[in-house]
């Protein structure tokens, strides 16, 4: 009788334990990386990197003040920017740094985006796919004015 109420309290305790772990290993499984392999048909990794890459664009472009609310309304964001691929200087933004713009620019910005999802084997037509599911999350997730200040960073 004891083994068996110690192994029901062994099983309650891992129960329990399972549900008090970290939530951003499950949040990042269950949500935008999810919602992006289910609506988009991509793979995991290419939601983890391209979203990454997204949100590492829109860090670049946005005040120190709006990107902290982006991260504390959809914590997810901090995270899924280690899985964006390493940006490669591109021969565009280069020419746009060189011709007096900063880093982040339009142009500049918009190129090595480009460019993080060709290294992950998909095409700018893929970029155009994920902004909409993006802003759709962080709208549901976040606000809709944090939404808003995604989209202007964005918006090349």
């Amino acid at each position: 009788m004891k083994k068996i109420i110690s192994g029901i309290a062994i099983g309650v305790c891992l129960g329990i334990s399972f549900l008090l772990l970290p939530a951003s290993a499950s949040a990042l499984d269950m949500g935008l990386v999810s919602t992006l392999v289910n609506k988009l048909g991509v793979t995991k990794s290419q939601a983890q990197g391209g979203s990454g890459a997204i949100f590492k664009t829109a860090e670049s472009r946005m005040s120190k003040e709006d990107y902290k609310q982006l991260s504390d309304e959809v914590p997810e964001v901090d995270t899924l920017q280690k899985f964006a691929p390493k940006s490669k200087p591109s021969m565009l933004g280069s020419a746009a740094s060189a011709l007096g713009g900063k880093t982040g620019s339009s142009l500049g910005g918009a190129t090595d985006l480009m460019s993080s999802f060709d290294s992950l084997g998909m095409d700018k037509d893929m970029l155009g796919k994920f902004t909409p599911v993006i802003y759709d999350y962080v709208k549901e997730n976040g606000s809709e004015m944090v939404m808003g200040l995604l989209q202007k960073a964005l918006s090349f």
